[in-house]
């Protein structure tokens, strides 16, 4: 791959290496901080480069090889490792770039494409910033040209097994680098095997060592040829490659205790005290650690020095939120069954020895809630000093106070100082000052803790004021730790503690609390401490009243819409704060609550005709006052105005038929309709109705309606149809007559006209003899006489009705007349 020299960041795709491992978040800066120098520095400012060619030892006795995608960049020396330029090496290894004057560490570090190869590095083949070799450039030294050389990773590969030869899986297999920086790590598989890459050359420890806690086996080292025990760094080569390293672990000395309680369930977070025998001294000397406490599982474990002594006592004396919490304490005990150390079996440690105790501790009482007391105050004579007891529970729990001098391993109790303050005296200077704070109660195992209150006399750190807490104790507020400046400014401070009702609240660190819903009701407590040895330290404490609830911002909700009936109004609440914030609503006409009127809309009813309305809203929130506010009120409200479509009307428009009148939908609904029909321009009487029949009186003219609607709150419309066209003449219903009786001279035959309509039908009859009418035979009776003899007679019936064309029907013709 072809590329150019750049002096500035990485190239497109390519990722910057950072600094293995450095110390206090080094690593996130340099990948961070890589600048782009050209365009990062000012035109005026003097540039100097660092050049050369990179080249990687693959093996001890390679030849160096060229090296390309190679980062080297020069970093600050002030253990902030900021980057201020780099470049990437071309192909043939050769790298250059520029940088203000200065000193800088250098780092080499391979991109992907050989970083499983070669070990990357400061410069002079360091793996720690704090170790490297600074590089210098200056106007005595424009261009400085370094050609720092990389080397392979090592590797080996074994098993790993007890000393009867049986495989130990989960052993790990570490190599650190001596300077410290990046190591590598693995563990042994179920057959005991493993695989180590990644080996850093140079000057590191390769160890196997039992990570179990158990203290099983001694940490093995390799040696470069073999396993042994102890051992320390050694020198990797380049490309080293060993096969078949493996390790046979060798076990440990140690005491391993199991502790339980009578019913032989295990006791976890019970202190251990190892004693071992001074020889020189002939005293029992306890460790230099701690607390030191059995395990989860009761387990205790301690690594024995082949030829010492060792006595083991155990304490249930622990308390604080590290510890697992349990109802009863246990009596203390010295191994083996023995009340004090005096009496405690000796044990004499041989090498590779296990020995094993069961330990089962005898019920002392229930088990106290205690608490880390925390001294406060100036240790300066005449000034007060305080001590915090924390919270004790069950509650309540008696708490005596004891305030203690103190000079190396001698205390004495100050007489009469059994007060949570205590003023300094000068009979205090040079002591320690201590507060000792007891909890009792009945049935419970009364404990002990102690807090430093400072050296009295001793020249220590001061505020200019003292610790207060501003701000309002209050939902929603913020509290501010004031104690205005320290003196002398401290190295190492301040430090911030903040506690709700006595309990430690990790919200903040810094110089400020805000206070929470959850906090209602309670007191905030502040503890400041700053240090800067040998000085005495500044610490205080103060605390705020309980906190009240906080002030809901609520602003005055305003009404939009229009106030006349049947429209929507809506209530706008304004930003309520802080959010979220629970809004309730309640609609007043003229100042009276409208029941069920809770929504934040309102749609105006017929109840809401010529009154003011207003809304209240009402704001809740957990930890804050409840707030309501009260829009101001509308104008009267006025009548609605009804949806009113034209109406049109359906039917034949023929005497006889009924029309039909079609409102449309009128709204909203429900509406009151009521109809008149219209004959011209004309009201027709009583045609009130929806449908209107037609009449003879309404041939040839033109029908409409009037559609008025009506409704409570709202004014009334009427809407009018089109006119229909002119009304045609009926049609009658006309069936055909027949003739019934005995067609013989001298009988009397009757014509049966059948139903006409519609009722009534006004019917006349006209008798026929064969075609010719007879005179005088208009009736619905007909005499057969002498002149019909031989005849056949008909009838014809002829209907007539006002507003109807007439209609004429023949009947069909009797036989002859005999």
């Amino acid at each position: 791959m072809s590329q150019s020299l750049s002096t500035g960041t990485p190239g497109a795709g390519r990722p910057l290496p950072a600094p293995a491992r450095l110390v206090a978040g080094a690593l996130a800066a340099v990948l961070a901080a890589v600048l782009l120098l050209a365009g990062a520095m000012p035109a005026s400012a003097a540039t100097y480069t660092i050049k050369g060619k990179v080249t990687g030892k693959a093996s001890p006795s390679g030849t160096p090889a060229a090296l390309g995608d190679v980062w080297v960049g020069a970093y600050t020396t002030d253990w902030q490792s900021d980057n201020v330029g780099g470049s990437w090496s071309a192909p043939d290894g050769t790298y250059s770039f520029t940088v203000p004057a200065g000193s800088y560490n250098l780092w080499i570090s391979c991109s992907s494409s050989c970083e499983n190869t070669y070990a990357d590095e400061w410069h002079q083949n360091h793996t720690h910033p704090t170790s490297a070799d600074p590089v210098t450039v200056s106007d005595a030294v424009p261009t400085l040209t370094l050609n720092p050389q990389l080397e392979a990773y090592g590797k080996m590969a074994g098993r790993v097994t007890d000393q009867a030869g049986q495989p130990l899986a989960g052993i790990s297999i570490n190599a650190n680098p001596e300077e410290g920086g990046q190591g590598s790590y693995t563990t042994t598989d179920a057959n005991g095997a493993y695989t180590l890459a990644k080996i850093p050359p140079g000057s590191t420890s390769i160890t196997a060592s039992d990570e179990s806690g158990r203290q099983l086996y001694k940490q093995m080292s390799w040696d470069g040829t073999k396993a042994v025990i102890g051992g320390g760094a050694i020198i990797v080569p380049a490309g080293a490659n060993w096969t078949n390293a493996d390790f046979t672990m060798v076990p440990e000395s140690v005491f391993e205790a199991t502790l339980t309680d009578d019913a032989g369930a295990p006791l976890a977070d019970v202190g251990y005290t190892p004693l071992v025998y001074n020889e020189s001294t002939a005293a029992w000397d306890g460790p230099q650690m701690g607390p030191l406490m059995s395990d989860v599982d009761g387990k205790v474990y301690w690594r024995l020095t082949p030829g010492k002594k060792y006595k083991f006592c155990f304490s249930d004396t622990h308390y604080g939120s590290y510890i697992t919490p349990r109802e009863f304490r246990y009596k203390a005990e010295c191994y083996d069954n023995s009340a004090s150390a005096d009496t405690a079996k000796v044990i004499t440690a041989v090498d590779g020895q296990r020995v094993k105790a069961a330990v089962q501790m005898a019920v002392e009482g229930r088990s106290l809630e205690a608490s880390e007391p925390f001294a406060y105050g100036s240790a300066q004579v005449g000034q007060t000093l305080s001590v915090d007891p924390g919270i004790w529970g069950p509650a309540p729990v008696t708490l005596a106070y004891q305030w203690v001098r103190a000079k190396g391993s001698t205390t004495t109790d100050i007489p009469g100082a059994t007060g949570s303050d205590y003023t300094v005296t000068s009979a205090d200077n040079g002591y320690d000052l201590i507060a000792e704070v007891t909890g009792s109660k009945d049935g419970y195992v009364s404990y002990t803790s102690s807090a430093h209150a400072g050296t009295a006399g001793a020249e220590a750190i001061t505020a200019s004021k003292p610790l207060t807490l501003t701000g309002k104790a209050a939902v929603g507020q913020r509290l501010t730790a004031d104690f205005g400046t320290l003196t002398p400014a401290p190295e190492y401070g301040e430090s911030y503690e903040w506690y709700v009702n006595g309990v430690r609240d990790d919200r903040s660190y810094g110089k400020t609390f805000d206070i929470a819903p959850a906090d209602f009701g309670k007191k905030i407590t502040v503890r400041v401490s700053a240090y800067d040895w040998p000085l005495g330290p500044y610490t205080g404490q103060a605390t705020s009243a309980a906190v009240v609830a906080g002030t809901l911002t609520a602003p005055t909700p305003t009404i939009t819409g229009t106030a006349k009936v049947g429209s929507k109004l809506t209530a706008a609440p304004g930003s309520w704060g802080p959010a979220p914030v629970t809004l309730k609503y309640q609609w007043y006409r003229s100042g009276e609550a409208i029941t069920g009127a809770t929504a934040s809309t309102y749609t105006l009813t017929s109840a809401d005709l010529a009154k003011t309305m207003t809304v209240r809203v009402t704001g809740s929130k957990t930890g804050y006052a409840t707030a309501a506010k009260t829009s101001a009120a509308t104008s009267a409200v006025v009548a609605g105005t009804l949806t009113a479509p034209t109406p049109t009307i359906t039917g034949t428009k023929k005497v006889g038929y009924t029309l039909t009148a079609n409102p449309g939908t009128w709204g909203p609904a429900p509406v009151t309709l009521k109809y008149q029909w219209y004959r011209g321009t004309t009201a027709i009487s009583g045609a009130t109705y929806q449908t209107y029949k037609l009449a003879a009186a309404d041939k040839g003219q033109a029908i409409k309606v009037r559609v008025t609607g009506s409704k409570a709150g709202y004014t009334s419309v009427s809407r009018y149809s089109a006119a229909t066209t002119a009304v045609v003449a009926g049609t009658l219903t006309a069936p055909t007559p027949t003739i019934t009786g005995t067609k013989k001279v001298g009988y009397t035959l009757t014509a049966n006209p059948g139903t006409w309509g519609p009722a009534p039908v006004t019917l006349k009859y006209q008798w026929y003899r064969g075609t010719t009418a007879i005179s005088g035979a208009t009736y619905q009776t007909y005499k057969l006489a002498a002149a019909d003899k031989g005849q056949a007679i008909k009838v014809r019936v002829t209907g007539s009705k006002a507003g109807y064309t007439s209609v004429s029907k023949y009947s069909a013709a009797t036989s002859a007349i005999y």
